[in-house]
């Protein structure tokens, strides 16, 4: 690891290990819903130093995403069974299913809940679908148990996890907290066909929702459903056409509810929300720092909720579109350019960063899109103008 006489040992131990870290976090991103490998221990085959300083770390860390790699990774153990002890954070792929006997069940397809039961320090765990080398069982019979799958009630101790995160196909059933306890969950990611009802939360600070194809949250109100939690953010996205649409009343009662003092909102493709609702939420958070908003206009866009925006915002993206079927309200889009030129990208406020996606005949009226980069950089604001959702963390 040098380039040019340049090596990682030349950089200070501190610094080493926040490259180690970003390495790291850099390997966990998820990318449309695809489980991340254990390429990260390459790294540590580099050298002895590398090795040293940072196994602790990378260790922490482990992808199952098949049952070739859980019975590898089960005899790994076995010879090294003080490796399962500092495992924080799993990635896992889950079959789901509980074989039957015609005496009962059996167990699990996958011994997935075997590795599971071992790692007693487990904080987080994300979710994902097998895509390759399903379990290989002989029976022919088997019911299918979200979590019972992963976590048999009665094989164990269930981890207290902190962050408990769904990246399931959109018609991937799933019964959260059937056996997992809800009492330290601080984030928590639900998609799939995701079947949720109202249980203590009381940790929980950040809550993502994102492609869920079932009806349940057409029903929830988040006043209720999340009764007992305070959020420091809240992420929104579709994810799927038949994705779960987030409507005026939604927002409403998240923000008479849970969401009372949010630092962060990011509501992707939604067409179901009034101006004059994101206008009331907005004016109802005065410590928002991180607004994101892409928003699919039909008939209506009559209150310029940038107006409402408070002085704390440190991140605003802003992306409005129109529906097929609709015609687009540009001289209310206008509106809003001039009033994030003016109150925005003018002023000297603590925004950092704005990402903007107008119609491009908007930008290029009156050279505003020259002008605004132009402003941008005077004012050291980092500036996007594009389409920018596909990016956005979800």
């Amino acid at each position: 690891m040098s380039t040019k006489g340049l090596s990682i040992r030349d950089l200070p131990y501190d610094v080493r290990i926040l490259v180690y870290e970003a390495i790291l976090a850099n390997h966990l991103c998820v990318n449309q819903n695809r489980q991340p490998s254990n390429n990260h221990i390459r790294i540590l085959h580099t050298c002895r130093q590398i090795f040293y300083e940072a196994h602790a770390l990378f260790h922490k860390y482990i992808s199952l995403r098949n049952d070739w790699e859980v019975d590898h990774y089960l005899a790994y153990l076995d010879s090294e069974p003080k490796a399962a002890h500092i495992v924080r954070w799993a990635d896992v792929a889950n079959d789901g299913r509980i074989l039957e006997s015609t005496l009962g069940q059996i167990g699990p397809a996958s011994r997935l809940y075997l590795v599971l039961a071992k790692f007693i320090s487990l904080e987080k765990v994300r979710v994902f679908n097998v895509r390759h080398h399903y379990p290989h069982t002989t029976s022919r019979r088997y019911q299918l148990n979200f979590e019972g799958a992963m976590f048999p009630a009665a094989k164990g101790l269930r981890p207290l996890l902190q962050a408990y995160e769904l990246y399931l196909d959109p018609f991937t059933r799933a019964n959260p907290f059937q056996t997992i306890p809800s009492s330290h969950i601080r984030s928590l990611r639900l998609s799939g066909d995701c079947h949720f009802k109202k249980l203590p939360l009381p940790a929980l600070r950040h809550l993502t929702i994102r492609g869920v194809t079932s009806n349940t949250f057409d029903q929830i109100r988040f006043n209720t459903s999340f009764p007992n939690c305070q959020l420091d953010s809240f992420i929104h996205a579709q994810g799927h056409r038949l994705g779960f649409e987030i409507r005026n009343i939604h927002l409403e009662s998240l923000l008479e509810g849970p969401g009372s003092s949010l630092r962060k909102l990011v509501l992707l493709g939604s067409s179901r929300l009034s101006s004059t609702t994101i206008a009331s939420c907005l004016r109802s958070l005065p410590t928002l720092e991180y607004f994101a908003l892409s928003l699919v206009t039909v008939n209506e866009l009559r209150e310029n909720f940038i107006l409402a925006l408070g002085p704390s915002l440190q991140v605003l993206k802003l992306q409005i579109t129109h529906a097929w079927y609709a015609v687009p309200l540009f001289e209310e889009e206008r509106i809003i350019c001039d009033t994030i030129e003016e109150r925005i990208l003018l002023r000297h406020l603590p925004h950092k960063v704005v990402h903007v996606s107008f119609h491009s005949q908007l930008m290029a009226e009156h050279g505003r899109q020259d002008r605004w980069r132009n402003i941008a950089t005077a004012q050291h604001i980092s500036l996007k103008i594009g389409p920018w959702e596909d990016e956005e963390e979800t």
